[in-house]
Formats: structure tokens, sequence, C-alpha cells
């Protein structure tokens, strides 16, 4: 299971989050059948999305990103619940390797010609809604972006996906945000430290969490909050009746009449569910 650590620091004017989802991302590697600039890509985002799910207070609180660049890997879908629970896909799990300056180009297969969006459903009578504009398709500059602009919270973010042959080596980020009262030169130093998580992910393969967030911000007058886990779970096995019942009874009737049954596939996990006859009987209350 991967973790995030969370502190407060500057006496409250600024907040840090350092997160490691190595585990996340294995499994979304394992369940996708990820190529390295698709599991680079996934994971980044996949990170994003674990720390929008810790920062959701109720249990039934329910968040949904997309990033959407025109590139070739397609949309980039992550979902998940409060309490750190995650799960994602992308449109070109097989993309070939792209390169520029010698690292892979996952700006280059997200592409910048569209946005990132996150829909967050806390049980409110409409969910919170907010788009930003993709600047580099890098995602982690992008969701800063998404930060400072949607949720009016100036933020510095650092994300990374370090892979190899036996898949993903390690993954995380680090996030800072800035309260309004922080001060121009706590800024400067805020700044100065994120110069260092340019390799976020080769530092989290040598270092954990705890003391990454002690090494370069534990001397910040740092408050440290009780670590959250973060997990890929996929709940889809629960939804999969409403599905059906969206189709409506007599469509679903055509399918069976035609294939036999109704096949539904979750992009999350990759599970197959089947319904027959019976199932569509006991689904709309028929004798």
């Amino acid at each position: 299971m991967g973790k995030i650590l969370k502190a407060v620091i500057f006496g409250g004017k600024a907040r840090v989050a350092v997160l490691d989802t190595t585990d996340t991302v294995n499994e979304a590697i394992r369940l996708h059948k990820l190529s390295p600039l698709a599991a680079a890509a996934l994971g980044r985002a996949l990170t994003a999305g674990a720390y929008i799910s810790s920062n959701l207070k109720n249990p039934t609180d329910r968040f949904s990103l997309t990033i959407d660049g025109g590139g070739p890997l397609g949309k980039i879908i992550v979902a998940g619940e409060a309490g750190g629970y995650v799960r994602g896909y992308v449109q070109n799990p097989y993309i070939e390797l792209l390169y520029r300056n010698g690292k892979l180009d996952v700006g280059g297969a997200v592409g910048r010609d569209g946005y990132i969006s996150v829909i967050r459903d806390l049980g409110l009578k409409e969910p919170y809604a907010g788009r930003c504009k993709l600047t580099t398709g890098e995602i982690a500059e992008d969701f800063a972006a998404y930060l400072t602009r949607s949720e009016g919270i100036p933020a510095a973010v650092a994300l990374g996906v370090l892979t190899g042959s036996e898949g993903c080596k390690a993954a995380g980020g680090v996030i800072v945000e800035a309260m309004p009262d922080i001060s121009e030169e706590q800024i400067v130093m805020l700044e100065d430290i994120m110069t260092n998580f340019m390799g976020i992910s080769s530092l989290l393969a040598q270092k954990s969490a705890e003391e990454i967030l002690d090494f370069y911000f534990g001397h910040l007058d740092a408050e440290v909050f009780v670590p959250q886990g973060v997990s890929y779970v996929c709940r889809c096995g629960q939804k999969m009746e409403g599905i059906i019942k969206s189709l409506g009874e007599e469509e679903a009737r055509a399918i069976i009449s035609e294939r036999g049954e109704v096949e539904i596939k979750c992009d999350f996990c990759g599970s197959a569910y089947t319904f027959g006859e019976a199932d569509i009987d006991k689904i709309f209350g028929s004798d």
C-alpha cells in the first residue's frame, strides 16, 4: 500500500504533502499491461488523484480527474473516493516510447491541446467541477496550474514515475500549497526547496516519504499529521446492474436476443461481467 504524508509548515502558512504511490502504479501496470510511457503518464495522474482523494472529508465523497490533451496517449481518466482509493486508465495503454532530451516524453504523449478537469461529488445538489487549460502535458505543471487557478490555491507540484524491466521502481510526488498570509521570503524558500524534486521518482527510490518530508521540510516549523494510505481499488461490481438499467429493458433484451448475453467490461480494472435472460428478469423485476 502507498502512503500520503501531510504537514503544515511556517506555523500553518503552507501545506506540504509527500506521496509514495509505487504500489498503486504497479497495480495499474498489472491490470492494464501499460507500456513504460503509459505507466509514467497514468502514474503521475494517479498520484494527483490520490492527493485529491486525501482532501475529501466524507467516506461517500467521490472525484474524477480527466486529462485530455489531444496527444497519441488519448484521454487519462482517474477516479476514486475518500480514503486514498483511486483507479484509472488511459485510452492507449500500449503507446510506443517517445523521448525528449533523453527522457520519456510524457508531455508529447499527453499533448497540450486540451484541459485537465476535476469533478468532485460531495453529496451536494450539484457536484463541483473545475478545469484548467493544459500548459505542458507533463501533468505535474498542469495539476499545479489547476490548483492555482480553479481551486484558488497557489501550488507547486512535482510528480514522477521510475520504471524498469519489472515494472515501477518508484512513484509519487511532492505538493506544496501556499496560504494567503505566507511571506515573500517563505515563498522563495519553498521555490528553492522544490528544485530538489525534479527527479522525485529517483529520490523516492532512495528515500522514504518520511525521510523526504523530514529532510526538506522538517526544519520549517513542521507539524506532521498521521499518514494516510493509498491503494488501487475498483468498485465496479457494485455498479454493473445500474449500467444494465441505464440500457433499458428493451435494449438489454435485444442484445441478448442477438448475442445470447450482455457483457460489460470495466475500463478501470478489466473485469468482465455477463448477464443472461434470468439476470435481466431479476434486474427489471420480470416474472
